[in-house]
């Protein structure tokens, strides 16, 4: 399986270095990116790609490729998916796979030329062990109709300040903090209630990572991670961020259903957790901390699992990453294995992140009503 990267990042670097330890026969060949930054990980695994282009267009005309992996920045995803579909090359794009309600319509018509199942997508979540269960627990109903979610998604104050120095901290790179880190929550949100969200509303600013609040001492606790690379910068306080640091949304989903969510990027013992509520019976749980547990309405305990925690026994999204790049290689070998979520999820979550940020800038609730007849007109115009 001989395999192509365009930006070749640290995130990218791991999904390949996850396929490589699955599939023997997966090679990455060839690359491009100007400043891979991905490379002492690459090297210090030992795959390292010795091709590097200049562009795209000029890799896929002279290596044959059998995947194309995305990674570049999240503003030219839709380039670059653009070119190998183009090529008639299979696409896996990191999420979120664009940054806007207009990439979102143009991509919809390349699926609708091109096939959804030319492109794969890295929202993780949905390959977690949690996910797995909770899809469980919805197929045999132990849950009934889902009523209300309450929800979360914090990160340590090192990969807040990451945020604050990489290049994610420029919405127009990154589309947003909401979209760049939560898409994945929304996704798995959508995913346990059904239905798409029908409205909502945020509030949310930058009130932690400012000057008056940066530490006096050191930066350490705030920079340790080691950030160099396209559009980086050495500031974290007095950063120039246009990103928010916090931030709650509330959804109404199409069928009544509801969810408060919460993000935070400088929460000193972080988690991820969410406690989903039906007629039947309701299922908590916690992606950091590694616990999923679910009662039934007499409120006896019909699920009760640990997973393992973040910073202990499973590593790399909780463990998902290799359950996911496990599915993705199972499907490649035979496209009829179905994957757990597609590219058009991934579109619907993105457009409801960009509404809720939309909500937060405006005052306003956002009906998302006239985004998704849009964008079913556009997928049933090329006969999705």
């Amino acid at each position: 399986m001989k395999i192509g990267a365009v930006g070749l990042g640290n995130r990218i670097a791991h999904v390949f270095h996850e396929l490589s330890q699955i599939n023997k026969n997966a090679e990455l060949i060839s690359y491009v990116d100007p400043l891979p930054i991905g490379k002492e990980y690459a090297e210090k695994h030992n795959f390292f790609p010795s091709k590097n282009y200049s562009n795209l267009k000029e890799m896929l005309n002279n290596e044959k490729l059998d995947l194309l992996m995305v990674g570049s920045p999240n503003h030219l995803h839709l380039e670059h998916i653009k070119v190998g579909l183009n090529s008639g090359i299979k696409i896996f794009a990191e999420k979120p796979i664009v940054v806007d309600e207009d990439q979102s319509f143009e991509l919809a018509k390349l699926l609708g030329e091109f096939g959804h199942n030319e492109v794969l997508v890295g929202l993780v979540l949905r390959y977690s062990q949690h996910a797995r269960s909770v899809r469980e627990l919805i197929k045999t109903n132990v849950l009934g109709n889902i009523i209300s979610i309450e929800a979360s998604e914090h990160i340590m104050p090192w990969h807040g300040g990451f945020f604050m120095r990489n290049w994610r901290r420029k919405e127009k790179f990154s589309g947003g903090f909401m979209l760049e880190k939560c898409c994945h929550d929304l996704d798995f949100y959508n995913m346990i209630v059904g239905c798409r969200p029908i409205k909502v509303a945020s509030f949310g600013g930058r009130n932690s990572f400012i000057p008056k609040n940066s530490p006096s001492d050191n930066l350490e606790e705030f920079s340790k991670y080691n950030l160099f690379g396209w559009e980086s910068e050495k500031k974290v306080f007095d950063s120039d961020a246009d990103i928010v640091d916090h931030q709650v949304a509330i959804i109404e989903y199409e069928n009544g259903a509801t969810l408060a969510f919460h993000t935070n990027m400088r929460v000193p013992d972080e988690f991820r957790r969410f406690a989903v509520i039906g007629t039947n019976g309701m299922v908590e749980g916690d992606f950091v901390r590694g616990f999923l547990k679910a009662h039934d309405q007499k409120n006896n305990i019909v699920l009760d699992e640990d997973y393992g925690a973040a910073f202990g026994a499973s590593k790399g999204h909780y463990g998902a990453d290799n359950l996911m790049l496990q599915d993705i290689n199972n499907h490649l070998l035979n496209s009829s294995i179905k994957l757990p979520v597609g590219v058009k999820d991934c579109i619907e979550a993105g457009i409801v992140a960009m509404k809720i940020d939309e909500s937060r800038k405006t005052g306003k609730i956002i009906d998302l009503t006239n985004s998704w007849n849009k964008l079913d007109e556009e997928m049933k115009n090329r006969n999705e």
